[in-house]
Parts: structure tokens; C-alpha cells; sequence
């Protein structure tokens, strides 16, 4: 009898597992891999190929965080809804390349009536345009030696005044925010892995109490701060996530786990395995986080960004959640934040 049970209870969490794993994923923060000449053609479809293989059935397709609208390779949310329109029913989309380049080019001082008007009336053309959010919109943002000698350098404080103006938008509109931050708690010296590429800083100021205003600033607006699970500055450790959730209930967050580690702030081990104390945490919130990622899909799938491992650790994880908890992180809070028709 003991052993029919014991089999028994093996084969019921089997089937929990399996269930989860077959669970449609909503990926919200994708790129496509811009090309001297553009977007390439085959993007859409190795982006396609890739959620096919991996059970993702939607991903959110938002520009990168540009900072000037004359560079190359610039794109924004009509160029991508024209590369995806093969595929148009797999994707929903975010418009931000124009408002972070605002963002980034406008000093505190410079941000007036005026400057206030046209980043509203940008915001409003996403929206009339069909987008589902704001985004990738920038506060720092580390150039990192694994996307190349050229991946950008930003950083704006986070209470800045067109920062402040997109949460009050985001509240009105209904939009949520996908912001990219790397946390410094407290000034610190840039890590040494980090000074391959010469744009980074040798200090980095700290930035979270800023953050916080933002947060603090308007509770309607919906914040998602992408990337967490697998930061480069080593600071999202559970611990403080907890804290941060437990004090704006308006921050959500997207994982990014393109490889598990030891340090705290990943939340797999090196084998795949979901750390107790992020488990713990997803279980505390499960209506706060979300699947992201950040892959930059060209037309052999992900070639920058996400690895095919770090697009598998995504149902690796939510394979490891309690089924009512998986459903949320793994579709169903997209759904509610960014208002996805079926």
C-alpha cells in the first residue's frame, strides 16, 4: 500500500510538471536584430521558428532603448509592426525609441511646456498607433561586453521630469512602462568585468532613491522593470526585490535567466533549479511577475541577447512553480497588465 502511494505521488507531480511545462508562454520584452540595411526580412520568422519550438505563444516586440533618432539602424513601433506584419497575430508591441531619445537628450533644466508637449503627443501616438505599452525606456543602462564593444551607455536620473510626466501618461492611458535599470544601491566602483567596454564609468552614482520617487510618483501608472533574475551590477537579490514589491504595489517585474549561477541575484542555480528563496518570493507575488527574454530574434532566431539556453530557462522555471502560480507568471499577468485581446 505504502509503495502504490508513494508511485502514486510520483506520478501526480509528474503530471504537475508536465502540465506546467506545457502551459503557453507570453514573452514581454523581445527585439528584432536591426541590420545595416534595417530590420531584416527574416526576423518575424526566426522569431517565429524559435517561440514554435520553445511554447511561446506571444511575445511583445518593443525597440531597444536608442538614444538618437538619426542613428542607424534606429527603428521604432511602426517598423516593427511592419517586419511582424507576416505574423502580426504572434505579436503585441511597444512604442519607446523616440521617447527615450527625448529622455535622453533633454537635461532637467531644458524640460518645459513645450518639451512636455511633444513627449505627450509621442505617448499618444504609440497609443493610436495600437501599442500596448511604453518601452524599452532606459534609466541606466550598462554597456555590456557580451553585446558588443558598441552596446550603449544611458543614464538619466529617475525622477526626471519626462519620466515623472511617462507615469502619469502611463496612468492615464492604461500603458504600462517597461523600463530598463541597473540598480546601484549605494556608489560603487563599476564592476571589472564590466571595463572591457570604455563607455561605462569608473563610478557608478547611486541611483535607487530616485528610482523610488519615480515609483512613488504615481501609484496608477504600471512600471515593469525588466531583466530581473539575471542583472550584470549583482543588486536584485532577493531580499531587496521583496522589499521594493513589498513597498510599491505598482512595480511588476520581467524574469531574464539567460544562465543560473551561485550569486543570489540569479534566481537558478547553474543546473536549472529555482532557488527556494525566489520560489519563495514568486509565490509571495505571483501577480507580479512576468516572462521576458530580451531577445534579439534575427533570421536564425536569437542572436544577440537571450541564448537558447536563457529562452529554455524560461519554461524551466515555470515548470518549477505551483500551477495556479505558473499560470500567472507564465501568461496570465501579461494578459491583465497589457490588456492582450485573445
Amino acid at each position: 500500500m505504502a509503495l502504490r502511494a508513494g508511485i502514486g505521488g510520483l506520478l501526480a507531480a509528474w503530471c504537475v510538471i508536465a502540465g506546467a511545462q506545457d502551459l503557453p508562454l507570453i514573452d514581454v520584452h523581445v527585439h528584432f536584430q536591426p541590420a545595416p540595411g534595417g530590420l531584416p526580412a527574416g526576423a518575424v520568422q526566426g522569431a517565429v521558428d524559435s517561440m514554435n519550438r520553445l511554447g511561446i505563444e506571444r511575445s511583445l516586440l518593443m525597440p531597444p532603448p536608442q538614444v538618437d533618432t538619426s542613428q542607424r539602424g534606429f527603428h521604432d513601433l511602426a517598423d516593427l509592426q511592419r517586419a511582424a506584419r507576416p505574423h502580426a497575430d504572434r505579436f503585441a508591441f511597444l512604442g519607446g525609441s523616440a521617447l527615450n531619445a527625448m529622455l535622453h537628450q533633454t537635461p532637467v533644466p531644458a524640460v518645459d511646456d513645450a518639451v512636455r508637449a511633444r513627449f505627450r503627443q509621442q505617448a499618444l501616438d504609440y497609443v493610436q498607433q495600437g501599442a500596448v505599452g511604453f518601452g524599452e525606456i532606459a534609466l541606466l543602462h550598462l554597456s555590456l561586453p557580451a553585446m558588443g564593444a558598441n552596446h550603449l551607455y544611458e543614464s538619466v536620473p529617475g525622477d526626471h521630469p519626462l519620466l515623472l510626466l511617462l507615469a502619469d501618461l502611463s496612468a492615464e492611458l492604461q500603458r504600462p512602462v517597461d523600463l530598463h535599470f541597473d540598480l546601484v544601491p549605494e556608489d560603487m566602483p563599476l564592476p571589472d568585468a564590466l571595463r572591457a567596454n570604455a563607455a561605462n564609468p569608473d563610478l557608478l552614482p547611486a541611483n535607487a532613491e530616485a528610482f523610488k520617487r519615480l515609483l512613488a510618483h504615481n501609484p496608477k501608472a504600471v512600471i515593469v522593470w525588466s531583466h530581473v533574475g539575471f542583472d550584470p551590477l549583482l543588486t536584485r537579490h532577493p531580499t531587496r526585490v521583496r522589499q521594493m514589491l513589498q513597498s510599491f504595489p505598482n512595480l511588476h517585474m520581467s524574469f531574464r535567466l539567460n544562465r543560473g549561477a551561485p550569486r543570489p541575484g540569479a534566481a537558478l542555480e547553474a543546473d536549472g533549479r529555482l532557488k527556494p528563496q525566489w520560489l519563495a518570493l514568486i509565490t509571495e507575488f505571483p501577480d507580479r511577475f512576468m516572462l521576458g527574454s530580451d531577445a534579439f530574434y534575427g533570421p536564425g532566431g536569437s542572436e544577440r541577447g537571450a541564448t537558447e539556453e536563457g529562452l529554455r530557462n524560461l519554461k524551466r522555471l515555470i515548470a518549477q512553480l505551483p500551477p495556479d502560480v505558473a499560470r500567472q507568471v507564465a501568461r496570465d499577468n501579461a494578459i491583465r497588465l497589457y490588456r492582450l485581446r485573445p
